[in-house]
């Protein structure tokens, strides 16, 4: 099964782009550009930055900022599971030992 390229345009504050590109991430790179187009357009409305440039370079660095704080949140997140799922297996290990302990004692003796 081949993904074929396809060709669309994304439309950027108000200026369209034509970007190539397989089609099964085309639905994904349409909700890309519109997430972009937005945090774009909240730059623009501000007022403080009315060179194009600038406010791509803006955004970019907004978007780049999220996104490794919610790796890091990640990060975080997965060390505390890791933790927990450590601590839960210690336990029924703990658990499935007592047991296989008492039933040793009673067995021996």
């Amino acid at each position: 099964m081949t993904n074929k390229t396809v060709n669309t345009i994304v439309e950027i504050l108000g200026k369209p782009y034509p970007i190539r590109c397989p089609e099964s991430e085309l639905q994904s790179l349409q909700e890309a550009a519109d997430y972009l187009n937005r945090k774009m357009a909240e730059i623009q409305e501000s007022g403080k930055v009315i060179n194009l440039e600038r406010i791509a370079i803006i955004t970019a660095l907004n978007i780049a900022h999220q996104f490794l704080q919610m790796d890091q949140q990640k990060d975080t997140l997965m060390s505390k599971i890791n933790q927990r799922i450590s601590t839960l297996q210690d336990k029924l290990d703990t658990a499935i030992k007592k047991p296989m302990q008492t039933e040793l004692i009673y067995v021996t003796e």
